[in-house]
């Protein structure tokens, strides 16, 4: 019966956790397709390929910064024609 109890209140722990990663951290960081295939690609180099953490997060914050510079440079000629 404890064994029972036990697996019940982890589950119900992985619920709460999930509940709480969805509200501020999903819906606030995965705001185009992009981020969704960067955050699927951190999500296999860490379960699938075993890659050291700090190797995923590095390798996800250089990802984020290429991507937001190269929607910056795309946004460079909309915003001189705009203003020509």
């Amino acid at each position: 019966m404890p064994q029972a109890a036990m697996r019940g209140a982890n589950a119900a722990v992985v619920g709460i956790l999930g509940a709480v990663l969805y509200g501020p951290v999903w819906t606030s960081a995965i705001l185009n397709p992009y981020d969704f295939a960067l955050a699927l690609i951190g999500l296999n180099l860490l379960v699938v390929w075993k890659t050291p953490p700090w190797v995923v997060v590095l390798l996800m914050a250089a990802s984020g910064t290429v991507l937001h510079l190269i929607r910056i440079l795309r946004e460079l000629p909309r915003a001189a024609s705009r203003s020509a």
